[in-house]
């Protein structure tokens, strides 16, 4: 498997759920032996295992794999029924990959392929069919977020795809809907808001005068990283005027790294920088790193030549420094910029931040909860014994503790707590509350479609467990409300995830009697193949104690990983031994 490809393409994580402890059942129960599912990704089918001559992937040879799944002794599979915010099927609601030239334009055979698949069969109902034919329960893996999935740039972009790249932004796998209502997505904290018309005056202060000195620090939970991979030495600087062409900074400067407060910090000085994009790129090319950038703004900071400290905002690049533009807009997630070919950016002066949290549905607003619900209703009405809501997303930002600030969160904050939103972390929690509130009723009015076939979730780490490294940070200090979820038997099942791409720990022992109810909720905990690389002593050991455990499941996504590679297969059919 191809691991850059693999983790560009893999689904913003599914967790499949189903099992765990059942808390009302006496303590003398014997010990459960977890059931082993896998997640099939069927773009990744498309896209890396077709074989024949055909212009579309095969149903021969789609249920070849499905067939090897199940002589494994896997009888229980999850279809992603999505590309990121797009559908494998026909939808009415949303749009099916590839209508109107919405595809990864970057693979554009592997793409076209799965645009031509769906002129042959629809993935939803042959998955269901095939998997039944050999005894396999099949659910539909789903996202809870839309999921805006990648933004490409229009360098080097075919014509064909350039008037559906205006369109879309870049944006190529996001829901269609969201384009003509983004206030039905996540809105940014009104404390962070930058008026369009406001940033020039600002930039052109900022650019007064030209930059002397940078400053670099790292986030303090990267304070393990050895110091010192940056040196004078290796260190080049880049500038531009327009952020399309940088050019080599020729001219002397100092340079001192250090540790502050347990934090690596670089401090460059005795510049004299009068361009307002800057690069920092570290030409040890190796796969070591000691510098993390997380946030938009925060971490580095830029001085004048007259000592004042300039507005700035940053990102990381990767490629030809001289070539590579950068955006400043959307850091997502967390980066080691001085990895291999990555370097630092930064833009002297302020650039709006993206208004809308892309990919990122608010609930907790009408529109936002009845396209939710509208998606989820078309797809309920395949035969699929059971749905799992998925929630990771390839769109977490690093600042998403930034969004979910929509008119009516704030007009039901008020209404609720009898005051204006005003910052503070008390109005923090209650507008996080609104919101997982709002989580909490759409998967109430979903259950609600299934005629009773379950609903499980894949199950972040709940807040109090914030200290914990594997809590996921993507959406900021959202709640996960389990005790309701259990209460409106909303949910029946939740498999335990890690942060961000990470296999989980086993947090199990939260879902005590007082969360659950007391009711036989179901708890799995996820697997991502890809972690296990090509490492079969790694797999043997983990699964082999996972499946000692007493977790109903152990969900590995994905199951083409499985298809490749059998000597895993064999070991998941002979249990462990």
């Amino acid at each position: 498997m191809h691991s850059a490809m693999k983790n560009f393409f893999l689904a913003a994580v599914a967790l499949s759920a189903a099992g765990a402890f059942c808390h009302a059942q006496p303590a003398a129960t014997a010990k459960k032996t977890p059931q082993v599912s896998a997640t099939i990704d069927f773009l990744d089918y498309v896209f890396f295992r077709h074989k024949g001559p055909e212009d579309y992937y095969t149903l021969e040879e789609y249920e070849k794999e499905i067939k090897q799944l199940a002589e494994a002794g896997i009888k229980k599979i999850y279809l992603r029924v999505n590309v990121c915010g797009l559908t494998h099927y026909p939808s009415k609601v949303s749009a099916q990959y590839g209508e109107n030239g919405a595809l990864h334009w970057t693979f554009e055979k592997e793409a076209l392929r799965l645009v031509e698949t769906y002129k042959h069969y629809n993935p939803c109902t042959e998955t269901i069919r095939i998997g039944r034919k050999y005894g396999m329960d099949v659910w539909a893996w789903e996202s809870l977020h839309d999921d805006a999935g990648v933004r490409y740039t229009d360098v080097n972009l075919q014509e064909r795809y350039k008037s559906i790249y205006k369109k879309l932004d870049g944006w190529a796998l996001l829901d269609p809907f969201y384009l003509d209502n983004p206030d039905a997505l996540a809105e940014i904290d009104p404390r962070f808001k930058i008026s369009e018309k406001d940033v020039p005056k600002i930039n052109e202060e900022a650019r007064r005068l030209p930059i002397e000195k940078i400053v670099f620090t790292n986030p303090a939970r990267w304070k393990w990283l050895p110091l010192g991979k940056i040196t004078k030495d290796n260190l080049r600087i880049y500038v531009s005027s327009d952020n399309k062409q940088y050019k080599l900074y020729d001219k002397p400067f100092s340079f001192q790294s250090s540790k502050v407060n347990g934090c690596n910090q670089i401090v460059v000085s005795d510049l004299k920088i009068s361009q307002p994009y800057i690069k920092l790129d570290c030409t040890d090319n190796s796969s070591s790193y000691s510098m993390v950038i997380a946030h938009p703004t925060g971490q580095g900071e830029l001085y004048n030549t007259d000592g004042e400290k300039v507005p700035s905002a940053w990102n990381w690049g990767s490629g030809d420094p001289e070539k590579t533009w950068i955006d400043f807009s959307r850091l997502t997630g967390s980066a080691a910029w001085d990895y291999q070919d990555r370097c630092l950016g930064c833009l002297v002066g302020v650039v709006p931040q993206s208004r809308y949290y892309l990919g990122v549905v608010e609930y907790a607003t009408e529109k936002g909860m009845k396209h939710g619900v509208d998606r989820f209703r078309e797809l309920a009405e395949y035969p699929f014994d059971g749905f799992m809501f998925n929630t990771r997303c390839h769109s977490a930002r690093a600042d998403s503790d930034c969004y979910g600030f929509n008119p009516e969160v704030l007009a039901k904050f008020k209404a609720r707590y009898g005051r204006d939103y005003g910052g503070a972390e008390a109005d923090k929690e209650g507008v996080c509350q609104i919101r997982a509130e709002g989580i909490a009723d759409f998967f109430k009015n979903c259950k609600a479609l299934t005629n009773g076939r379950p609903i499980y979730m894949s199950a972040p780490m709940p807040i109090e467990m914030k200290n914990n490294p594997n809590f996921n940070t993507n959406f900021g200090p959202l709640p996960w409300l389990y005790k309701r979820y259990f209460a409106d038997g909303s949910i029946d099942g939740i498999v335990m995830i890690g942060k961000n791409w990470n296999n989980a720990s086993d947090f199990s022992a939260y879902f005590t009697d007082d969360i659950t109810g007391g009711k036989p909720i179901k708890i799995g905990i996820f697997r991502e193949g890809a972690k296990y690389g090509k490492d079969m002593d790694f797999f043997r050991k983990d699964m082999g104690e996972l499946l000692q455990s007493n977790l109903d499941e152990i969900e590995f996504y994905e199951s083409m990983i499985l298809n490749q590679r059998p000597a895993m297969l064999d070991f998941i059919k002979n249990r462990g031994r």
